[in-house]
């Protein structure tokens, strides 16, 4: 596991590297609303494959792997990967690698990658279930971190390859996890770019230390972000019915720290940290020379008790029955249309408004006519089998609104209100004027503030969304211009249907405690009936030294189309905005009637500003420096602005 143990130097590197990553945007491709099944008695078939866990392959393989410092780039590194390679062709599963291009410390590189092994499903292949651990250690043993948790995915995958199941499972060490998870990384961004299904991710990292007697009875600890919540309530329930003589907690601290679930949180896969590092201070040998059985892996027991729980889970999602999937409730002519993924072995729905039930369907979909106008209304379904049998409830949405909002739009927040904006809990506050969002860092972030939807027509050409941004966040967590691979930011994200939100932006205030502006571009949904836009600003708890607040504060936002920025204060001067010639080769006159100076700003497609001028008078603007593509040249007046859309050639 990676903690802040490593040297300033590294760090360096490595958040060079990630930066090199992460400027790609890419849509949250996994199911924050993912559900799970309701499991309250324990399968026979599952028991006895929990019974076959046997200690003595999880002391003969960290044995072996004990032997080599793993480093991700040298030589024993891919020493290990071989030896996983062999484990799991043995037991006859389908292996490859993952390699991937990360480059360390100049010229280190990774000739080894991620081992991945493959158990298809029989009946949804397309649906997929991880049990991942990372191999890599850099300056010992590693007996705990990791050969424990790489030695569980191993008799995990010794014991349910034995069976089969509905749904595809993959069995994954990472390398490179103490690199700053450069392995698992553009894995997750792989499966993204794809949209892989994924379930749930379970990750086994240190696994075998337990800090003594003094504390207790053994107890097993999960970790997990805000994404992850519905994963974790379920594997601690299996957990807890299976192995209840060795109960499952949420960590007490340290949920967000480095583990290679975080990478697939970052694109809204549901992952959990499923290891000892609720004991880590207790752990003298932790990346030490003396992290081996015997002192960093102390606890067999405890080892045996985090495999027979992931096998359970696993084994019980892999054959469970799911309820319906990404349920939405949007707008259509007034009406409130409710739709949903169909669920596999069910026989009709049953949709529920308000927690009291509506109707029952066969089809994927319902149309609700008696909506009352300007009151939440909680809609959510379930799905009912052959034998009348109703799964759990599945995601829930809410509609307030049936008539659009009308565009442009502005808030200023000067009277404490914001009508039309959806805020989603009671961490947001009205201060001096403008909204703020105050999260403690001892629990997860989660924050949002929404727009009512509105339509955008064809004739519009140009619609633009902007606001004023200052932060206070602590970046111990975060890494890269993007602040990944940690999920600690503000995002912008547009919708259609509510069930994908595209991300428009990644909102970085360069200062803290300060103003900033940013646009952004709405033009992809011209044409579209129904449009929602959100600011999300989430990322895991525990993530800091300090038990300070998080806060971002906003102010000014807009969304405006036309080529006209909007405000609801008076103008305080008459003023126009045009630029030519359009497409330019890099110099462009600016004229806008203004008779003093003013400022001018440039923002790129992803409302990042690129170029300022605080004391700009009409004339030539020259953008030569910039690359070729779009921008948006805004002219700030005071408390208004025009934007216009530039290409450069």
């Amino acid at each position: 596991m990676k903690k802040c143990l490593f040297t300033i130097v590294i760090l360096l590197l490595v958040f060079n590297i990630l930066r090199a990553q992460t400027v790609i945007l890419i849509d949250n491709k996994g199911n924050r609303n993912q559900t799970y099944p309701s499991v309250t008695e324990t399968n026979s078939a599952i028991v006895e494959m929990i019974n076959q866990v046997d200690t003595v392959n999880l002391y003969n393989d960290i044995d072996w792997m004990q032997q080599y410092v793993r480093d991700a780039a040298k030589p024993e590194a891919l020493i290990v990967q071989n030896y996983l390679l062999d484990k799991f062709e043995e037991i006859g599963l389908e292996t490859y690698i993952h390699n991937h291009t990360a480059t360390i410390g100049g010229t280190d590189t990774l000739d080894a990658g991620n081992v991945i092994a493959i158990q298809p499903g029989t009946e949804y292949p397309d649906e997929y279930i991880i049990i991942s651990s990372h191999y890599d250690h850099p300056d010992g043993p590693g007996a705990d971190d990791n050969a424990s948790g790489t030695a569980g995915v191993l008799e995990c995958a010794r014991i349910l390859s034995q069976h089969s199941f509905k749904r595809s499972i993959l069995y994954i060490p990472f390398n490179g996890e103490e690199r700053w998870m450069v392995g698992s990384f553009p894995f997750a961004q792989k499966c993204a770019r794809e949209n892989m299904n994924i379930l749930g991710v379970f990750n086994l990292d240190m696994i075998g230390f337990w800090p003594g007697a003094e504390y207790g009875d053994i107890t097993m600890y999960s970790g997990y972000s805000y994404i992850s919540q519905h994963l974790f309530e379920y594997y601690q329930q299996v957990a807890n019915l299976y192995i209840p003589d060795m109960p499952t907690r949420r960590f007490s601290t340290m949920d967000s720290y480095g583990g290679d679930h975080m990478s697939f949180n970052i694109y809204e896969y549901p992952a959990l940290y499923i290891g000892d590092v609720e004991y880590q201070y207790q752990n003298i040998h932790y990346h030490k020379p003396t992290d081996t059985i015997g002192a960093g892996v102390n606890c067999f027991a405890l080892a045996q008790g985090f495999v027979k729980a992931t096998i359970a889970a696993v084994a019980e999602l892999a054959d469970g029955w799911l309820a319906p999937q990404d349920f939405s409730a949007v707008v259509k002519d007034g009406e409130v249309f409710l739709s949903w993924n169909e669920s596999a072995e069910t026989e009709s729905y049953k949709v529920f408004k308000d927690n009291e039930f509506l109707v029952e369907t066969t089809e994927n979909f319902y149309v609700d006519k008696n909506f009352v106008e300007g009151e939440w209304h909680r809609y959510y379904v379930k799905a009912v089998d052959i034998n009348g049998m109703e799964s759990v409830d599945s995601n829930p949405d809410s509609v307030f609104y049936t008539q659009p909002l009308q565009l442009p739009v502005a808030y200023d927040f000067d009277n404490g209100m914001a009508e039309g904006l959806t805020l989603n809990n009671d961490n947001w506050s009205f201060v001096n004027k403008g909204l703020k969002a105050t999260t403690n860092t001892f629990d997860n972030i989660f924050q949002i503030a929404e727009f009512q939807w509105f339509p955008i027509a064809d004739s519009i050409e140009n619609v633009t969304f902007g606001l004023k941004i200052a932060k206070k966040l602590y970046p111990m967590w975060t890494s890269g211009e993007s602040g990944q691979p940690y999920n600690v930011n503000v995002f912008v994200e547009a919708t259609t249907d509510r069930k994908t939100w595209n991300k428009l932006a990644i909102i970085t205030p360069s200062k803290q405690n300060q103003w900033e502006d940013f646009s952004i571009s709405l033009n992809e949904y011209i044409g579209n009936e129904y449009v929602q836009v959100r600011i999300r600003y989430e990322g895991s708890g525990q993530g800091t030294t300090t038990i300070s607040d998080n806060i971002i504060y906003l102010d000014d936002l807009y969304i405006s189309f036309d080529d006209v920025g909007i405000n609801d204060i008076p103008i305080q001067e008459n003023f126009y905005l045009s630029v030519s010639p359009n497409p330019t080769y890099g110099m462009v006159n600016i004229m806008t009637g203004i008779e003093h100076p003013y400022n001018i700003y440039v923002y790129n497609v992803m409302g990042v500003r690129v170029f300022l001028n605080d004391s700009f008078s009409d004339g030539v603007l020259d953008l030569n420096h910039l690359p070729k593509g779009v921008y948006f040249i805004t002219v700030r007046n005071g408390l208004d602005k025009i934007s216009k859309r530039i290409v450069l050639k």
